[in-house]
């Protein structure tokens, strides 16, 4: 049987926030929102290319009440 024992010295060492954590931390949020921002633009462009096919595929779906098994060809005749 392995015991496994962890020693931890005991110390009067109290958390706290200092300037690297809030430096990281404004660092981290500026990247997220960078990268929200970002896929947002991605997003808008790849609707923008593909404009014609959703609005077919929006039609599909309409025309034949969201059932989309009719729609895609099953074999090539």
């Amino acid at each position: 049987m392995l015991k496994i024992v962890a020693y931890v010295r005991y110390s009067n060492a109290s958390m706290m926030l200092d300037w690297n954590i809030f430096v990281g931390a404004l660092i981290f949020f500026i990247l997220c929102g960078i990268l929200i921002f970002q896929n947002q633009i991605w997003e808008e462009e790849d609707y923008s290319r593909n404009k014609k096919w959703y609005k077919w595929k929006t039609s599909a779906i309409k025309s034949n009440k969201g059932d989309l098994s009719r729609i895609y060809p099953t074999s090539n005749k």
